[in-house]
């Protein structure tokens, strides 16, 4: 059996049935390039020491090493930071396991999709969308933040932007994302972002990170690094503006 589980994005975030599931795994790998992951609890539960997979190992060879470890009739475990299968990283994985004849599960941990919108106060029903802040590649800049964002705004929307990740594991920081996004409303002038946009930052979530109501601007010119994500929101109800201001910092 393969099973995929998620521990969450930080220490403490981790469930009784994800830990169950890493002490009963004969194979237990794990990747840390969608997330960073709380290596100190995965190892404590696993019997044996987990065995790192690189983006290349797991999608340019289609987890080859997992396929090993199920050959054998044994039970594999990959872990992954925040929900493993929210987003699409590993779909390709269970189906082809599932394709091989493996039985498959997934055990659920917690987003940072739906961990930004609970300490922010902000309301998931609003969520329009999610869509990535990437690094220009050959000097083209994908537009698919733009577009996104301003059709939720003339929807009343909020819009949840993931960052990217450098070409050395890093993580792209929070005034990197903003430079891209005022870099975009330069060449669109839409006013979509412009300097005095709003913006709802979630900086290291569950590493001793913070939560910050600002905008776009004043972004820029922060020098905090490790992995965030942001929200752009559209106009916020008087509920949900009481509760940010009450809990994020300016």
């Amino acid at each position: 059996m393969l099973t995929i589980v998620g521990l969450g994005p930080g220490p403490g975030y981790a469930t009784e049935a994800a830990l169950r599931a890493i002490r009963e795994a004969d194979c237990v790998f794990y990747e840390d390039y969608t997330g960073p992951l709380d290596l100190e609890t995965l190892r404590r539960a696993a019997a044996k020491e987990p065995v790192r997979l690189t983006r290349r190992d797991l999608e340019d060879e289609s987890g080859q090493a997992v396929f090993d470890c199920l050959r054998e009739g044994k039970k594999a475990v990959l872990v992954t930071a925040g929900d493993p299968a929210l987003a699409t990283s590993h779909h390709a994985l269970v189906a082809l396991a599932a394709a091989r004849g493996y039985k498959v599960r997934v055990i659920p941990g917690v987003s940072i999709i739906c961990a930004a919108f609970s300490v922010s106060c902000l309301s998931i029903y609003k969520l329009g969308g999610v869509a990535t802040v990437t690094y220009p590649r050959g000097g083209i800049y994908s537009l698919r933040p733009y577009e996104l964002t301003e059709h939720n705004l003339q929807r009343g929307m909020h819009t949840l932007l993931l960052l990217d990740v450098k070409e050395d594991g890093t993580f792209m920081p929070l005034r990197d994302a903003a430079e891209v996004l005022l870099t975009l409303e330069d060449r669109e002038r839409r006013g979509v972002f412009t300097p005095d946009r709003q913006a709802v930052a979630v900086q290291r979530l569950g590493w001793g990170g913070s939560l910050l109501y600002t905008t776009l601007g004043r972004l820029r010119e922060i020098e905090a690094e490790g992995p965030a994500v942001l929200i752009i929101p559209a106009k916020l109800s008087p509920v949900e503006r009481e509760c940010l201001e009450a809990v994020a910092g300016t």
